[in-house]
């Protein structure tokens, strides 16, 4: 999906990065990953590169493949070593108690409300994974409050988690794994969430850390140096710094120096990016934007003429479109679009809470619990985004 596509970009930097410290084995699994969440032609590419280059170095050594297997161990228990030889604040020691203390709570973990967005759900993690990393902070206890904060955000940034955390409480990946209280629900239940936003595939807290830093770790108090990569929306651009040159690989692994003409080569393709939508954007008329609720900049109502969304616009920005009738309509299309995407995420959420309610009215094994008036509650709960996207010509298939 296109909303991957920025995250799928960010693993296949990191994946080069380790590619050109001969961490074969990363760059491999960071590849798939990336063609996971969002396939292109580079990354398919650099997929094959890598993989011939891990399978010879397999084969040159047998001991690589061990230390690459070995490679996160050795860094816990490294971190561990460090965290216990260093000093460390009353107030880093009352932090990692504070969240230890927490248990399941995720949205008490992250110091958010239920009702938190993507972006605060992602700022706070950035926050706390920085000042809990055991490299950075040395109290006992800093490891598993690290694993813990990584855990919430797996749970919290996965729409389908999040929906079966809010109904009933607890860790959705281990719901229903009792003997006493599981089923085969239960456990069709628990595999259907069991994917994660990076691709389907489950993070370890390290891997997760790497993924939104870079790969780069720490180097001494901070981070290493990094370079900056841009990302383009509409006719605007913001930028994100990626950690590389700091990267440390792991003990046991081959290192091979880049060469300035190396990193220029993969500099390449964003500094063309950079350059053709600069251009891009100086010579195209920007797009109108859109809200589906009133503000005081978005304060002229309007409806689509197709299916009668209502929508607000800046009365300022939105007089040509009006005038022009293919600009209305492709607009107009693009306000359509996004309402039935709201709409598909708001469905889902709606079938996972539905299907919760009811493995939770079906009791456990063999039907112990089973409460037929919660059942019979849960099979008739409304469902208006599904209902919703009927009229749309979509068919939600929740029953």
């Amino acid at each position: 999906m296109e909303v991957n596509k920025e995250e799928a970009l960010r693993c296949l930097t990191i994946a080069k990065n380790h590619f050109g410290t001969g961490n074969y084995p990363a760059a491999v699994k960071l590849a798939k990953k990336s063609i996971s969440l969002y396939p292109t032609d580079d990354a398919k590419a650099f997929l094959t590169k890598a993989e011939d280059k891990a399978k010879n170095q397999s084969s040159a050594t047998s001991s690589g493949s061990n230390a690459s297997a070995s490679s996160n161990a050795e860094n816990v228990k490294r971190r561990e070593h460090k965290a216990q030889s260093r000093e460390f604040t009353q107030e880093q020691l009352d932090a990692v108690k504070r969240i230890r203390a927490c248990g399941t709570d995720y949205y008490k973990i992250l110091s958010l409300e239920k009702t938190c967005t993507d972006g605060e759900i992602k700022k706070s993690y950035r926050k706390l994974a920085l000042q809990f990393h055991p490299d950075k902070n040395g109290a006992p206890g800093a490891d598993e409050a690290f694993k813990m904060i990584s855990k919430a955000f797996t749970v919290l940034s996965d729409t389908q988690k999040r929906a079966v955390f809010d109904a009933g409480g607890g860790d959705p990946e281990q719901r229903g794994g009792g003997a006493s209280s599981s089923s085969m629900f239960n456990q069709f239940h628990q595999q259907r969430y069991a994917a994660s936003q990076f691709g389907g595939e489950e993070l370890s807290p390290e891997d997760l850390f790497n993924a939104f830093f870079g790969g780069g770790g720490f180097n001494g108090a901070g981070f290493g140096p990094g370079f900056r990569s841009a990302t383009f929306v509409g006719p605007g651009f913001r930028t994100r710094t990626f950690n590389t040159a700091g990267a440390r690989p792991d003990p046991g692994q081959r290192q091979q120096p880049t060469s300035t003409w190396m990193t220029l080569a993969q500099l390449l393709p964003l500094l063309l990016l950079f350059g053709v939508s600069i251009l891009s954007s100086l010579f195209s008329e920007s797009t109108p934007q859109f809200a589906f609720d009133r503000t005081s900049l978005y304060s002229q109502a309007r409806a689509t003429r197709q299916h009668k969304v209502h929508y607000y616009v800046n009365p300022n920005a939105f007089g040509s479109y009006e005038k022009n009738a293919r600009k209305l309509r492709e607009f107009e299309q693009n306000v359509e679009i996004t309402w039935v995407r709201g709409l598909q995420s708001h469905c889902q959420n709606e079938k996972q809470v539905r299907a919760a309610r009811i493995n939770q009215a079906r009791g456990g094994l063999f039907g112990i619990g089973y409460d037929e008036e919660r059942y019979q509650q849960a099979l008739k709960m409304p469902m208006k985004s599904c209902e919703e996207l009927r009229s749309f010509g979509y068919n939600p298939d929740y029953y």
